[in-house]
């Protein structure tokens, strides 16, 4: 990871030890530090909670999993009895077509819900922190924009991810407790009048069956998507510390350019004898020996031109 930019002061030393500039580096430097530390610190308990999540993911999914399919297995019993006791009260037409309405629905569903499995993007999670010579604030700025928008989706990927752990089993348990009711209704002589909706239902039931593990097979599947999720935010935060502190050290330097542009233009004659005094240092102080030596030296030059 790349810190701060390191950058020669675009003040220069003009015949003088002293250099001002120097200063607006060295200050300007440890804003841009601050500020990488400021962001870092901002966002360490979000890293800190997802890493204690993460780290107890795949015992407690494991159990998720095991106890969703307790009741799944319960359900598919209770399904499986249904469908012996109404299959011969359809007619081949009416079930197929419900397969296909079954079918467009829950196509419509993955559209707008959006597609199971993994939610973190293969292709992002790219972060460059560096800085060149020719990023200014306003680019800066765009990036971090959108290394934060990009972070924001992994972070949601994470705590969708997480929540799984009580959505699961709570999602089994409901498709358990609809497969019962099914089969009371389907046993009922006045609800089970409606034979066709009664089918519809034992259709939506399968599927919901079907897609229970939200496209999670193994628990290592899970784990592993999890894992993308939590090392996209991390890459990520640290990236947009990095180019926080970048930023900051270029704001610095304008505001620092800008102070020494109102300086000269208020303090002119100030500023025009300070730059004097640099060009054009006094000569230092003669001794009387040297001194009494150019008089001579003087004075010969004038004896020979009035000869």
């Amino acid at each position: 990871m790349s810190s701060t930019p390191q950058t020669r002061s675009d003040s220069t030393d003009k015949g003088g030890d002293c250099n001002p500039g120097a200063i607006d580096d060295l200050t300007c430097s440890a804003r841009g530090i601050h500020r990488q530390a400021e962001v870092t610190e901002e966002h360490l308990p979000q890293l800190k909670d997802f890493k204690e999540k993460f780290d107890s993911a795949r015992v407690e999914y494991t159990k998720a999993r095991d106890a969703a399919e307790k009741d799944l297995v319960a359900a598919r019993t209770t399904l499986h009895t249904v469908r012996e006791q109404i299959r011969c009260r359809v007619h081949k037409d009416q079930k197929q077509c419900l397969a296909r309405a079954v079918d467009e629905v829950f196509d419509d569903i993955r559209d707008c819900a959006g597609d199971w499995g993994c939610c973190v993007d293969a292709c992002a999670c790219e972060f460059d922190d560096g800085v060149g010579e020719h990023d200014t604030v306003a680019t800066l700025s765009a990036r971090i924009a959108r290394y934060t928008t990009e972070v924001g989706k992994a972070a949601d990927c994470f705590t969708r991810l997480h929540q799984e752990l009580e959505d699961l089993p709570e999602r089994a348990t409901k498709i358990k407790t609809e497969a019962a009711q099914l089969l009371a209704d389907a046993s009922d002589p006045e609800a089970g009048k409606d034979v066709v909706r009664l089918y519809a239902r034992l259709l939506v039931l399968e599927r919901r069956i079907e897609e229970v593990w939200r496209g999670f097979t193994t628990v290592e599947a899970y784990v592993g998507c999890l894992c993308k999720a939590l090392l996209c935010v991390l890459r990520g935060r640290q990236a947009i510390a990095a180019l926080e502190g970048a930023k900051a050290v270029l704001v610095c330097k304008e505001e620092a350019k800008k102070a020494a542009c109102e300086r000269k233009q208020t303090q002119t004659l100030e500023e025009v004898m300070a730059v004097y005094d640099r060009l054009c240092p006094p000569c230092p102080p003669r001794g009387a020996a040297e001194a009494e030596e150019d008089d001579a030296v003087e004075v010969e030059a004038v004896s020979g031109a009035l000869t």
